[in-house]
C-alpha cells in the first residue's frame, strides 16, 4: 500500500459518547478542513437513540473518513460495525483513522478478499474500550445488495450527487431489505431532499421515530416494524435519452416518479438504479454500445477531454503493437472501448479511486466486447500489481489533488510500468499539463502536444 501520509493535511480531534478520537482528513475527500456540521448534528441526534447504541450491527454506508462508523466503533465497543463507500481512498483513510486510534480493524479489496493491515505502531492515544466485535472497511455502492448484512442499524450521512434513482433506490428498496425487523434507518440529507426522502421512506412502510431540522440539514430515525415492506419499483419506462433537465449537472431532486429498472445489469451486477442512459455511442470511426451511469459523467455525451485522449492515442500509438494498454480514471470508460476496437488490445488495466468508475467501465466493455478482453481494476494507490516494464500504451486523465504533488506520482508510476519506446499521453487542462511538463523525469521523451477546446494532452515515449 502506498503512504498515505502525504494525502492527509490536518487532524482533528472529535469527542463522542466518551470515547475520545482523532481524524486524518484530506483534500481529495469531502469536508477536508474540519468534521462536516451535517455529520455532527448526525451524530447528536442518534447518541442516545437506544435501538442504534445497543445495535448488535450497524452500516455505515458512504462512510468517507469513517466519521460516524468510527465513533459508534469506538463507543459502542460489542456492536459489529461495517463501513462501505464507493471510493477507495474514503475506504483507506478510515482504515487510516481505525489505526490512528488504536481500533483492530479488517479492510476488504475490491475483490471482496483480505487487504494487508497496517504494520506501523498506530500513534500514541487515550485508551479505549477494548472492543469484542468485528469492524470491516469494504468498497460499496448506495443501493446494492450487501452480503455482509443484514443490520440492525443502518446509518449514512446521504450524498445528494450520488443522483436522484439511486437515493429512492436506497432508501425505498435497498437499506430496508438490509435491516432485520425492528432495525433502524438513521439518515441527515440536505434540506432541499428531505421531504422526498421522508416519502420514500413511507413508502417502504417505516415508521418515523425521530426528525429533526436545521437551514441546511435533516436528521430522520425510522423504525422498520414486522409489516414493513421494500416498496415495488413503479412501473415506467426508461427514456430512450434523457431531458435537458436531467443532464444537467446541478444537484439532483429526488423525482416523484421512478423508473422501472432491472435488479443488476453487466458483468459486474451494478444495480439497476445506477443506469442512467443506454445506446449506441461513435468513438473515433468505431460505433459501440454504452450504458450511462448516475454519478459518472459522460451519460449521453462524450466529452472533448476523451476526444482529445482518443486523437493523442493515434498519434502517440501509430505503428505500435499494443497488447496491454492502461486508462487511469476511465469515468465510464469510452477510450478503452476505442483501444480495444482500434489497438486491438487483449489486456486493459483499468485504475481509480473510485470503484464506480471501475465497475462502469468494466461494464461497458463486457457489454461491447464479452469475453474477447480481459479488464483488470486497480485501486489507484495501490498499483504494485502491476508488473514494472509491462504497458504497451497508458492513458491518464489526472486526479488533481489539492495540496498534494499527483504529478510527480503520476510520473512514478508512468516510468515504472511503461515498456521502453512505449507512449503515454496526459489529458488535462493546459495549466495542470504544465505542471506535468515541468515535472517530466529523464527518460520520457516529449513527442507533442494537442489541444481541443480547454484540454491540452501531453504525449510523451519512454526512451530509458
Amino acid at each position: 500500500m502506498k503512504d498515505l501520509a502525504p494525502l492527509v493535511h490536518k487532524t482533528v480531534e472529535f469527542a463522542y459518547r466518551g470515547a475520545r478520537l482523532k481524524f486524518d482528513l484530506s483534500h481529495a475527500l469531502f469536508s477536508s478542513y474540519d468534521i462536516d456540521t451535517g455529520t455532527r448534528l448526525f451524530l447528536k441526534e442518534i447518541a442516545h437513540d437506544e435501538g442504534i447504541c445497543s445495535a448488535g450491527s450497524i452500516l455505515d454506508s458512504g462512510c468517507g473518513v469513517g466519521v460516524i462508523g468510527l465513533s459508534m466503533a469506538a463507543s459502542c465497543p460489542g456492536t459489529r460495525l461495517v463501513l462501505r463507500d464507493r471510493d477507495l481512498l474514503a475506504c483507506a483513510i478510515s482504515e487510516r483513522n481505525a489505526w490512528r486510534n488504536g481500533l483492530p480493524v479488517a479492510c476488504l479489496g475490491l475483490d471482496g478478499k483480505p487487504t494487508p493491515a497496517i504494520t506501523k505502531n498506530p500513534p500514541k492515544h487515550k485508551k479505549l474500550q477494548e472492543r469484542t466485535a468485528d469492524l470491516i472497511i469494504a468498497p460499496g455502492l448506495l443501493a446494492e445488495d450487501d452480503p455482509l448484512g443484514p443490520y440492525d442499524a443502518i446509518l449514512s450521512n446521504l450524498p445528494a450527487k450520488a443522483g436522484a434513482p439511486v437515493l429512492v433506490s436506497f432508501l425505498s428498496r435497498k437499506a430496508p431489505a438490509l435491516l432485520k425487523k425492528g432495525g433502524r434507518l438513521a439518515f441527515v440529507i440536505v434540506a432541499p431532499l428531505a421531504e422526498a426522502a421522508s416519502e420514500y421512506c413511507s413508502a417502504a412502510g417505516l415508521a418515523l421515530i425521530k426528525k429533526v431540522s436545521t437551514k441546511n440539514h435533516s436528521v430522520f430515525i425510522y423504525e422498520k416494524s414486522a409489516e414493513s415492506q421494500p416498496a415495488p419499483e413503479l412501473a415506467a419506462p426508461m427514456p430512450a435519452k434523457p431531458t435537458t433537465e436531467t443532464t444537467q449537472q446541478a444537484r439532483p431532486t429526488l423525482e416523484t416518479t421512478r423508473q422501472a429498472q432491472p435488479p443488476a445489469f453487466g458483468k459486474t451486477g451494478l444495480p439497476g438504479s445506477y443506469l442512467r442512459s443506454k445506446g449506441q455511442r461513435k468513438l473515433g470511426s468505431y460505433k459501440l454500445p454504452i450504458f450511462g451511469i448516475w454519478g459518472l459523467p459522460e451519460f449521453d455525451t462524450t466529452s472533448y477531454a476523451t476526444d482529445l485522449g482518443i486523437e493523442a492515442l493515434v498519434k502517440a500509438c501509430a505503428g505500435s503493437l499494443v497488447r496491454d494498454f492502461c486508462l487511469i480514471n476511465p469515468g465510464i470508460g469510452l477510450p478503452a472501448l476505442w483501444a480495444r476496437s482500434a489497438l486491438g488490445c487483449d489486456r486493459i488495466r483499468l485504475v481509480s479511486r473510485d470503484s464506480l468508475s471501475l465497475r462502469a467501465a468494466t461494464t461497458n466493455l463486457a457489454a461491447a466486447f464479452g469475453e474477447a478482453v480481459t479488464s483488470l481494476c486497480h485501486s489507484s494507490f495501490e498499483t504494485d500489481n502491476i508488473g514494472g516494464a509491462s504497458l504497451d500504451a497508458l492513458l491518464c486523465y489526472p486526479d488533481e489533488i489539492p495540496g498534494f504533488d499527483y504529478a510527480e506520482a503520476d510520473w512514478a508510476f508512468i516510468a515504472r510500468v511503461l515498456k521502453k519506446t512505449a507512449a503515454a499521453v496526459i489529458v488535462a487542462s493546459p495549466t495542470v499539463i504544465a505542471r506535468y511538463e515541468k515535472a517530466r523525469p529523464a527518460g520520457m521523451w516529449k513527442l507533442c502536444e494537442m489541444k481541443k477546446k480547454n484540454f491540452t494532452a501531453l504525449l510523451v515515449r519512454r526512451m530509458a
